[in-house]
């Protein structure tokens, strides 16, 4: 799609660049709505760029309902390039309405049936991250630089070069002239200046909420590597060198970043795997104690202090076992397990609040 839509050098160098970077290599493996939501987003542009647009508008809506309402803002550029750019604004709005019934009535219909009311989970989302007293800050703020760390740490040194690409864009739009049926580059990339814009604004943030945008970054710094390649011929004839020069000197430009940034990506992600798998290496090694097999007949807990968030799965705990939490540091809100019984969805518990504050009746 971007061969189809930009060219074949910036293809390239996403497809190389995507491959080993460890920003894709967490976000894709995560079992999160903001992984799904980064999947959907990434089909959306995908069929944009390959003209496929109603598929491209229900991506969006897709992502945004079945996954994190927010990432409707993604779809902006998509919906001003149809609305304005192609005039194609009946199209859209008819797309628009298909996709979003499509969406909300089996996922309103489910979640409704299983909590024994109706239910809107789009709505009680924004309801309680956007409306309500409390909102997302009871879990921590950071300061601004925390994104431009949180970036250089994930992308290393295509981090600058995706900037580079963002402000480059206009230009290219104005000084290269492109088939009038090529979405402008500034349409392109504006969706990472939309939602970076949007998370910066938030006192609370997170890793995972740039997961979105991730394939839109490396995209980014793929433009601006090839804009960069395409300068190199005028600054070897300006230092007067030899016109056979130019491949070499383009080549080894373009491998000496895939490289570096293959080498930082793969270090951080077995550091990654070497430093934070302790937690799942710790119970499947318990699959293999004694004390399980001897305890076949009754229940055994499996104590968890001040790193309950680490905790992956109740499946990789060994049979008849059960987590339970003990007291530490950490005076937030625990999680609490489900009934055994059947309606176990539509139960109100007990010792539940919104304000994070910590309940006894955890530990």
């Amino acid at each position: 799609a971007i061969d189809k839509q930009l060219n074949n050098s910036i293809a390239r160098t996403y497809v190389l660049l995507s491959i080993l970077n460890v920003a894709l290599f967490r976000s894709s493996s995560a079992f999160i709505n903001n992984s799904f939501s980064m999947y959907t987003v990434l089909f959306a542009y995908t069929c944009w760029f390959s003209n496929a647009l109603s598929l491209s508008v229900f991506f969006i809506a897709f992502g945004s309902l079945c996954g994190w309402i927010y990432v409707a803002v993604l779809g902006i550029p998509i919906a001003i390039d149809i609305v304005f750019r192609r005039q194609r604004y009946i199209d859209f709005i008819k797309w628009s309405i298909i996709s979003g019934l499509i969406t909300l009535i089996p996922l309103t219909l489910i979640d409704s049936y299983y909590y024994g009311k109706l239910v809107i989970t789009p709505l009680n989302h924004i309801r309680y991250n956007l409306l309500s007293k409390h909102g997302p800050t009871l879990y921590g703020t950071e300061p601004w630089t925390y994104y431009i760390i949180n970036g250089l740490l994930n992308f290393n040194i295509i981090y600058p070069l995706a900037i580079v690409g963002i402000i480059l864009t206009p230009f290219i739009d104005i000084l290269i002239d492109r088939r009038k049926a090529a979405i402008p580059y500034t349409m392109i990339v504006s969706s990472i200046i939309i939602w970076m814009s949007l998370l910066w604004l938030q006192p609370h943030k997170e890793d995972r909420f740039v997961f979105p945008i991730y394939p839109l970054i490396i995209l980014s710094a793929s433009i601006s590597i090839n804009q960069i390649e395409n300068l190199i011929p005028r600054l070897v004839r300006l230092i007067k060198l030899k016109r056979n020069s130019v491949l070499f000197v383009r080549r080894i430009f373009l491998y000496s970043i895939i490289i570096v940034h293959a080498l930082l990506s793969i270090s951080r992600t077995f550091a990654i795997v070497d430093g934070y798998s302790a937690p799942i290496r710790l119970l499947i090694h318990s699959n293999t104690t004694s004390i399980f097999e001897k305890s076949s007949d009754q229940h055994i807990n499996v104590c968890i202090g001040k790193d309950w968030y680490r905790f992956p799965s109740h499946f990789l705990l060994p049979e008849k076992s059960h987590l339970v939490f003990l007291r530490s540091e950490f005076t937030g809100q625990l999680p609490k397990a489900y009934s055994h019984l059947k309606n176990a969805t539509r139960l109100i518990e007990n010792h539940f609040n919104d304000e994070n504050k910590e309940e006894i009746d955890r530990y």
